[in-house]
């Protein structure tokens, strides 16, 4: 019999030494995206956890910052905080805002994390080690009236190469109020085409730079790359040119 004690609960979760951060394509319990938008004029934003193994699980859920420090105060709370899901199972979790102050001219990145713990047989040996594994994806505060649609932003980045430590870098400026995540970005010069070493995300209103894989023939040319869209999709850019 597979039993779950709520306040036993908390204290294995808060006490739990071995906690792995993984990709939710990894869990038992997988959530239906990749990133969640939290759009101010909807007052609150949805997402789905669904087990898809043949075990129960107890999931607590909670939003943090990008420190994932525990004692960070967060802007939002997600509800129900903790629950039991069963094979197959889906929980609807509500993400609602607390008062704070966020900025009004562009996004805010929070992230959205789901711990899941395998409920343990009363037959089973009390000394099996038990595993939580943790799921985190970003959520992004996105506030009305900003300046242009998000789907605009990638076409405002500002291109330019620079060299520095004997490497040629792609250095982005993004003039836009929205976060950019790049999947994958790529300085093409002729038939030449180098890789950019693992583009990170590039916030709102700032410059970032990012090495190449090896050096560039010319600093000339033309910058591919690709991005994350709102539905966890990508989306392709070629040809973009560079500043000089």
């Amino acid at each position: 019999m597979f039993t779950f004690n709520r306040k036993k609960l908390f204290i294995i979760l808060s006490l739990l030494i071995s906690t792995a951060v993984i990709k939710n394509t990894s869990a038992g319990v997988m959530i239906n995206n990749t990133r969640i938008i939290y759009d101010q004029k909807h007052k609150s934003a949805n997402v789905t956890l669904t087990n898809v193994t043949n075990g129960h699980y107890a999931v607590q859920v909670w939003i943090n910052g990008e420190s994932d420090r525990s004692d960070e105060k967060s802007a939002f709370v997600a509800t129900p905080s903790i629950f039991r899901l069963d094979p197959g199972q889906e929980q609807i979790v509500k993400i609602l805002s607390l008062p704070a102050s966020l900025p009004k001219d562009r996004e805010t990145v929070f992230y959205f994390n789901a711990q899941e713990i395998p409920a343990t047989n009363k037959a089973d040996n009390n000394n099996k080690l038990v595993m939580a594994i943790r799921t985190r994806i970003k959520v992004f505060y996105r506030p009305s009236h900003l300046a242009i649609a998000p789907q605009k932003a990638a076409a405002t980045l500002q291109w330019k190469t620079v060299d520095k430590e004997g490497k040629t870098w792609l250095q982005v400026t993004n003039p836009s109020p929205y976060y950019i995540t790049f999947a994958e970005m790529a300085l093409r010069n002729g038939k030449q085409k180098v890789d950019a070493h693992d583009p990170e995300m590039l916030p709102p209103l700032s410059t970032q730079s990012y090495p190449l894989n090896q050096k560039a023939s010319s600093a000339e040319g033309s910058v591919d790359f690709s991005i994350i869209n709102d539905y966890g999709g990508i989306t392709h850019y070629s040809n973009t040119p560079i500043q000089k």
